[in-house]
């Protein structure tokens, strides 16, 4: 389809209210560089997930991020994000693709604006080494496929560059110019927070220098699709909600993040803590 649903969010969105879900921690992954925590606490039904989702939706929320983990494994999720986009919401999903079937992807595709999937080489065994599954190349690109041919739902790819896929980077985007995507944020590797990226520091860590040399080599190449470098500082001005309900920024380590208490609980004004301490 030639017309697409995707917004890029930047400076020219000042209204938004952007919240982003780490709705489970469950994943059929184990990436060696995940900034979510390692916790297996966490709400499982629809009903609290709904309650959740009304609190912020009462106060202020424009914008929701459907993270994990992989939010696909709940089963109410499509029920979710329906709802939120009949109380327009703008609605974004970010899946490793795996159990996005045709069957799903129906499911969800007029509730959906866009839909965000990682990608960090063309080389399956570096990713095999990375993500802990087999195929992910083929499996990423063919969701990205299905989803052009099948919906106007705009495709972002997530990157998170370091030491091992820094030199992959150049292939993948002429390979993502070939799928169609809308944009491509590639991240640095963070070393301060998650289940994965802690106990990697030395193995993945890259230098400042290193990212913007690749990101602006990667500008310069003429592609057909936007291009974003995010430096792990960016996740201090984000809001994020836990498994668990709760509401926090994550600033630097685990021991290090902000946090503002249960959105249900507390019954926690998005609006106004977001536009407070300037995030977005």
């Amino acid at each position: 389809m030639d017309k697409r649903k995707y917004i890029t969010e930047d400076g020219e969105h000042k209204e938004d209210i952007i919240v982003s879900w780490i709705i489970t921690h469950g994943c059929p992954e184990r990436c060696a560089y995940c900034i979510s925590p390692e916790k297996c606490e966490e709400i499982t039904d629809y009903e609290t997930h709904k309650a959740i989702q009304d609190q912020m939706i009462a106060t202020g929320l424009t914008k929701n991020r459907y993270i994990g983990g992989e939010p696909l494994l709940l089963p109410h999720l499509p029920k979710l994000i329906k709802e939120a986009k009949e109380n327009g919401l703008n609605t974004r999903l970010s899946t490793n693709g795996i159990l996005l079937t045709k069957e799903k992807l129906i499911e969800i595709r007029d509730y959906l604006d866009s839909m965000a999937l990682p990608f960090e080489s063309c080389n399956d065994e570096l990713n095999r080494s990375i993500r802990g599954t087999k195929n992910h190349s083929e499996i990423v690109s063919s969701r990205i496929k299905m989803v052009r041919e099948m919906s106007d739902i705009g495709v972002l790819v997530n990157t998170c560059v370091h030491k091992e896929n820094i030199n992959e980077l150049e292939k993948l985007a002429y390979h993502l110019e070939t799928l169609g995507i809308d944009h491509w944020k590639l991240r640095m590797f963070n070393s301060s927070s998650g289940r994965g990226a802690v106990p990697n520091k030395n193995r993945f860590e890259i230098s400042e220098e290193q990212f913007f040399e690749i990101v602006d080599h990667i500008k310069s190449l003429g592609l057909n699709y936007r291009i974003d470098g995010r430096l792990p500082s960016k996740l201090n001005t984000r809001l994020m909600v836990s498994p668990t309900g709760e509401l926090y920024r994550m600033i630097g380590g685990d021991d290090e993040q902000v946090h503002y208490g249960n959105v249900l609980t507390k019954k926690l004004n998005i609006r106004e803590i977001y536009k407070r301490d300037g995030c977005n």
